[in-house]
């Protein structure tokens, strides 16, 4: 039994375009070989190898049967890096014994007896070998579809395995396949389309995952797991915006967007650098195009207005046709894979003088963060009721930082009463960002509306849901008291 990290970058890609990929040199010129494939996935009744974040399946392809027990990924977004066993089998049915150590720990005899085909994922697979550089890569193209029952889902994209040598080779190639055909970074393994499937949540929106930390790493990884966990959010809400123009979908898309600025922010003095300056403001343009529908969708969801709602949804249409060419187009296509290759191989990876930065304890730097934004917060909400428009958006803005960052290092600090305050802390962030968030509706909206020409702005708003301004205020101002006067979940 082969024991083994697998280090993988996935593209996702149209069938057309890998037909032209297969007619291309970067296949043709390399002795491809072409096989179908069958895979069976294992669970139990209650999910535990994929509450775990374990998969188990058994691939048969030209008559032999290989088991393969992957760990979940522990980097960046598109970028697999696991743990994996495999073996060969005689038969159908899994192999249960210690060489698999995660699995083992998994797994108790009563819950091994109920494990059972889950579901199938059928592939057809081309497979060539490059050597690219620094490394030798394995470049496959899967065409096929995950299949439970009567339900089935295409598969369509291109993985990169390093065999050896380094990741900039890794990186290398992806941007010359970019170069060809147009592809988007893959944040799904074949595994998770099989389970979205079973659960039948195919076309909906994601809302941001916990994050899964380890409490003895260092800051570099820290960063690494936020930041992958942001792009991740984005890229499955981006396939299910273009597919479905949903509200939801572009709504938690902006969120992942956001989340990630918050944490390039956040992490600034380990960043800092040319590179860093670049994708905040590519990540600011484009959080900026999807905010102007979002704009339209929020004023919507809040007017009862005839004329007024006939402009919007013409606004809403002509703004989501702007999104989707957004999207894409090359540039933001190109973006996600910049990012996450600097993410991986960067230079903030390698500067000396942030050295010490880097190779801190998570814990302690993310208790740094949470207590300078919780002084900032503070300190900018003072007389919150007062205060004017400007000042409380500032207000609202660092409000969002310190939630998305009290959710990025949850899994940090474990046990009843951390969690206990957290959640109590979340709350009142929540309560504060949810009366700020109606009052910036009521300034943005009278702003949208005078700019779609619709008159009498100041009145369909007074008619709208939560348009009591100083109710508002009273409620934002007591959120604000009860956040303060929190204890810190972190210390």
């Amino acid at each position: 039994m082969s024991d083994a990290e697998e280090v993988e970058l996935k593209l996702q890609l149209g069938l057309a375009d890998i037909a032209t990929l297969l007619a291309d040199p970067i296949f043709a010129d390399h002795d491809p070989v072409s096989r179908d494939q069958l895979s069976v996935y294992f669970d139990t009744e209650t999910q535990a190898l994929k509450a775990a974040g374990l998969s188990l399946r058994i691939r048969t392809s030209a008559g032999k049967r290989i088991q393969t027990i992957k760990t979940e990924s522990n980097a960046a977004a598109s970028l697999f890096a696991r743990g994996e066993w495999e073996r060969a089998l005689e038969s159908d049915t899994p192999v249960l014994d210690d060489a698999a150590p995660a699995l083992a720990e998994t797994l108790t005899d009563r819950t091994a007896e109920s494990l059972a085909p889950a579901f199938t994922v059928e592939i057809n697979r081309t497979t060539v070998v490059h050597q690219n550089g620094t490394g030798r890569i394995e470049l496959v193209a899967d065409r096929g579809r995950a299949v439970v029952g009567d339900k089935a889902a295409p598969i369509s994209e291109l993985e990169l395995e390093l065999l050896d040598g380094s990741r900039e080779a890794l990186f290398d190639l992806a941007q010359h396949l970019a170069s060809l055909v147009p592809v988007r970074l893959g944040v799904q393994t074949k595994s998770e389309r099989g389970y979205a499937l079973l659960a039948g949540k195919r076309s909906r929106s994601v809302k941001a995952e916990p994050i899964a930390l380890s409490r003895g790493g260092d800051t570099a990884s820290l960063f690494e797991r936020v930041a992958g966990s942001c792009i991740r959010q984005f890229r499955l809400n981006e396939d299910n915006l273009l597919s479905s123009r949903s509200p939801a979908s572009l709504h938690q898309a902006r969120v992942g967007l956001r989340r990630l600025r918050s944490a390039l922010s956040t992490f600034e003095d380990m960043l800092a650098g040319p590179d860093l300056d670049r994708f905040q403001s590519d990540f600011r343009s484009l959080a900026g195009t999807l905010g102007k529908v979002r704009d339209v969708d929020v004023m919507i969801e809040k007017i009862d207005h005839e004329q007024a709602l006939e402009r919007l949804h013409a606004a809403r249409t002509q703004r989501y046709d702007t999104v989707e060419q957004t999207l894409n187009s090359d540039a933001v296509r190109g973006l996600m894979l910049d990012f996450v290759e600097w993410l991986s191989i960067g230079g903030w990876r390698k500067r000396d003088d942030t050295i010490e930065l880097r190779e801190a304890p998570a814990r302690e730097t993310a208790a740094e963060m949470l207590d300078q934004l919780r002084r900032k917060i503070k300190r900018r909400g003072k007389h919150l009721a007062k205060l004017n428009e400007h000042e409380r958006h500032r207000v609202r803005i660092v409000g969002k930082k310190l939630r998305y960052t009290a959710e990025f290092f949850a899994d940090l600090y474990p046990g009843k009463k951390a969690v206990h305050r957290r959640e109590a802390f979340l709350e009142a962030i929540e309560d504060l960002q949810t009366a700020l968030g109606h009052l910036n509706d009521l300034a943005s909206g009278r702003a949208l509306l005078e700019e779609l020409g619709i008159a009498d702005a100041d009145a369909i708003l007074a008619a709208s849901k939560k348009s009591d301004r100083k109710h508002l205020l009273a409620d934002a101002e007591h959120a604000h008291h009860d956040l303060i006067g929190m204890k810190r979940f972190w210390r």
